[in-house]
């Protein structure tokens, strides 16, 4: 297993999925550079800790730290990392929206991918505890613009710019008492023409992603979907919202997957607005829990890990979406055309057919799974 070594030790640290680690490893030079340069206080809080090095040195020092991640294979890449540490301390873990212990006295960031996430994070913690509280944010420099820099710098106290280290910036400061206002909830309309919404962090949460739309319009042009339709990848639900329009609703039994529980949270308030309120909701790693057979399993997988291009996570869902169709069952995928996910689906099924495609996306869909 991979060993990050630090000033004081070694972590014995591994991701969850499994990856080779020439692939992947279960830190980056971010999170070193939080654990040998930023002050941990003496009750810290944790977001976005991906595969779980933050918290597992947190407990090393001999801080029982709330960790949040809003993932659910990093929330059980940290449970395992942390199995392996001989302490008495409890990590509080959680997902949803952050909700910081009373007497937390630092904060520790993994930069997300979207600067709305960063803010609203920020204005959290400052509704629930005060200004003035010390934050360290961390992440590789290329994927911080110099926007938010400025931005952190002028609306917190005590700014400090670190020098880049091994490509990865450090920002510490403290909690200000004038952030911008944050606005949590954006949406636009459906295609039911009823709003769509979701808290920052949700993909494509303030417009219609372009490859669902086009997705939308091939589902419009198949029959009505009847029994077990599976969303996976659900995010705010916008699949399902279609498949309900071209559906009975009492012909339907509908399973949101997703790893991001904001995600589910989103789409299960997304479907109630609708009058839909019997999916079930399953916050797993793709379709881990998931019992067939299933009759149709509708597909815009993610090919990023945190910034990087990876196609992993859709051959994963592949796979089991094979493990639990029915034998007549479907699988219906979205893909951006240079991504080349035929060749994995045909591992998976013995009929993939190319139904539709532009000048950005492909639609497959697979019966017959191996």
């Amino acid at each position: 297993m991979p060993k990050l070594t630090i000033s004081d030790g070694i972590l014995d640290l591994d991701c969850y999925p499994k990856a080779n680690i020439n692939i992947q490893q279960p830190w980056d030079a971010a999170d070193l550079y939080l654990i040998e340069s930023a002050s941990i206080g003496n009750t810290p809080a944790i977001l976005n800790d991906q595969w779980g090095a933050l918290t597992c040195f947190a407990h090393t020092k001999g801080r029982s730290s709330y960790s949040w991640t809003d993932s659910f294979c990093s929330q059980l890449a940290t449970k395992r990392n942390l199995s392996k540490i001989e302490s008495p301390l409890l990590a509080d873990l959680s997902s949803g929206i952050p909700k910081f212990p009373t007497g937390t006295d630092s904060i520790w960031i993994q930069c997300p991918k979207s600067f709305d996430q960063l803010h609203w994070w920020l204005s959290l913690a400052a509704d629930q505890l005060g200004t003035g509280i010390q934050i360290h944010i961390a992440g590789m420099a290329k994927h911080i613009p110099v926007k938010w820099l400025k931005w952190l710098e002028n609306h917190n106290d005590n700014y400090q710019q670190h020098p880049i280290k091994k490509k990865a910036r450090l920002m510490s400061f403290e909690l200000g008492n004038a952030l911008p206002p944050c606005s949590s909830l954006k949406g636009y309309l459906g295609p039911d023409n009823i709003q769509v919404s979701a808290l920052p962090g949700v993909f494509s949460r303030d417009h219609m992603d372009i490859g669902s739309r086009f997705f939308i319009h091939h589902l419009n042009q198949l029959p009505p979907l009847t029994g077990k339709v599976v969303d996976l990848g659900c995010g705010n639900g916008l699949l399902s919202i279609a498949s309900l329009e071209n559906a009975n609703i009492n012909d339907i039994e509908l399973i949101l997957c997703d790893d991001s529980a904001l995600a589910l949270n989103a789409a299960k308030d997304n479907l109630a607005n609708r009058s839909y309120v019997k999916a079930m909701i399953n916050h797993s790693d793709a379709l881990l829990g998931i019992k067939g057979p299933i009759d149709t399993i509708l597909c815009n997988p993610p090919f990023h890990t945190g910034n990087r291009v990876s196609t992993a996570a859709a051959e994963r869902m592949f796979k089991q979406a094979s493990a639990v169709l029915a034998p007549d069952g479907q699988l219906l995928v979205i893909a951006n055309r240079h991504l080349g996910y035929a060749t994995p689906l045909k591992k998976s099924f013995n009929k993939v057919q190319l139904v539709a495609s532009d000048a950005k996306f492909v639609i497959y869909h697979c019966f017959q799974p191996k």
